[in-house]
């Protein structure tokens, strides 16, 4: 489907669906707030658990399947009072299989965003200069290491982004670039007809440094370098599930996993607030 390579767009083909408000950002489904939802991948519950908005994403070609539930879901997706989205991961098989995705968002491509004005012509957003560019190229291969018994699927996604954006007074422009690397990985033994053990892990880990710069957005010149910005985003997930069917009738699931993620930013300019 032509739509963005993200969870929430996907999620947002449901009915009832829709984007939080300017300031706390997510998802709201049928008119909960923004932190009443959960988010599984593989049955690991990925939901930051600290301020309840957001969660850790998978690179968009790990995923196979999703299933937004906005309502009358199991126990099964508990910890919610408003939607959950379920996500499956790819998986191998008995045919050995490969690719290569390139995207390309460059800035060049993209339509200018407009200035706003007040009726005394006074500017009060300053967007002309904003634009961001984005390259990512995503390699996977998957297949079997035991045929009929266990498989593989490895995929790595190499990624480029550097956004650029002024301030409202249009007298100080932040250019940030991240580069990191994101990769998933999920083995599956079936151990026989009625047992299979699978092992999912990967990571959103993201480091972004940006740099705000002196500006003059009346003659677009760049003055020095005021302050250096890092951040650190993501993290490391995986999850260890042990499935077996006794019966056509009863089955049993255990797993066990860990959700890594972390929110931290730090600049040059704490050293004067130390």
């Amino acid at each position: 489907l032509p739509v963005d390579q993200n969870i929430a767009s996907v999620a947002m083909l449901a009915p009832g669906v829709v984007k939080g408000d300017s300031a706390f950002g997510g998802l709201s489904f049928g008119g909960s707030s923004v932190a009443e939802n959960s988010f599984y991948i593989n049955g690991l519950n990925v939901t930051d658990f600290y301020n309840r908005n957001g969660f850790s994403s998978a690179p968009f070609a790990f995923y196979k399947e999703f299933q937004v539930k906005t309502g009358g879901y199991s126990v099964e997706f508990g910890r919610s009072t408003g939607g959950v989205i379920n996500a499956v991961t790819r998986s191998g098989s008995n045919d050995f299989d490969f690719g290569v995705e390139y995207t390309a968002e460059p800035s060049a491509w993209q339509a200018k965003k407009k200035d706003r004005y007040n009726d005394d012509g006074s500017r009060y957003i300053t967007a002309g200069d904003d634009h961001y560019s984005l390259l990512k190229m995503n390699m996977f291969a998957s297949g079997p290491v035991i045929k009929d018994r266990l498989f593989f699927f490895a995929m790595y996604e190499a990624r480029d982004y550097s956004p650029q954006n002024t301030n409202n007074e249009g007298d100080q422009l932040t250019k940030n670039e991240s580069d990191d690397g994101f990769w998933g990985a999920k083995l599956d033994w079936h151990i026989n007809d009625s047992n299979l053990l699978e092992l999912m892990a990967f990571s959103d880990k993201n480091s972004n440094v940006g740099n705000a710069y002196e500006y003059d957005y009346d003659t677009g010149e760049r003055g020095l370098n005021t302050n250096t910005v890092y951040s650190d985003t993501g993290g490391r997930n995986w999850n260890l599930t042990y499935t077996s069917h006794f019966t056509d009738a009863l089955s049993m699931k255990l797993m066990y996993g860990e959700n890594e993620r972390e929110s931290f930013v730090r600049s040059l300019k704490d050293l004067e607030c130390n």
